[in-house]
C-alpha cells in the first residue's frame, strides 16, 4: 500500500482547512446508512447493493477524520492509506477494509456481483467498526 503522503503529492488528495464539522455529518451519515443497511432485505440479488453500502458506511467513517485533519481524498485507496498510518483500526483491519475497497470497485467498474456471504461479512464488519470510529472520533473531539 501506498503512503498517505504520496497520494497528497500526486493530488489525489488535496490539504486544505480543518473542519471537524465536515467529519461528524460525515460519521452521522455512516451510521445512518449502517442503520438503514440493517434494516434492508439481503438475498443474492440485492448482495452487490448491499455490499457497496456497507463500504460506503466504512469510507464516510474513515473520511470523516481526513476531514477532521484537513484533507479531501479523491481515492479510496488513500483513505484507506490514511487510517493504516494514523492506525484508526488495528492492521488486521486495514487489510480487510482495503480488501473490500477492491471488492466494491470490482462491483462498480467491473459488473462483479458478490454473495450474500459476502455481503453478510462486510455488513458485520461495518457494523463493529463504525461504531467504534464514531466514539474514537468523538473522543478525539472532546479531548481538543
Amino acid at each position: 500500500m501506498k503512503r498517505f503522503e504520496e497520494f497528497v503529492a500526486e493530488g489525489k488528495v488535496i490539504r486544505r482547512s480543518q473542519d471537524p464539522a465536515e467529519g461528524a455529518s460525515l460519521l452521522r451519515q455512516a451510521k445512518e446508512r449502517l442503520a438503514d443497511l440493517q434494516r434492508l432485505p439481503l438475498d443474492e440479488t440485492s448482495a452487490s447493493f448491499r455490499f457497496e453500502s456497507a463500504y460506503e458506511a466504512l469510507r464516510e467513517a474513515l473520511q470523516a477524520f481526513l476531514a477532521k485533519a484537513g484533507y479531501k481524498p479523491y481515492s479510496h485507496e488513500a483513505v484507506i492509506a490514511f487510517a493504516a498510518e494514523k492506525r484508526l483500526l488495528p492492521e488486521g483491519n486495514i487489510m480487510t477494509a482495503d480488501r473490500y475497497r477492491e471488492i466494491r470497485n470490482d462491483i462498480n467498474y467491473r459488473g462483479k456481483k458478490v454473495t450474500r456471504s459476502e455481503a453478510e461479512e462486510i455488513i458485520a464488519f461495518v457494523t463493529r467498526v463504525v461504531p467504534e470510529l464514531a466514539r474514537r472520533f468523538q473522543t478525539m473531539l472532546g479531548g481538543e
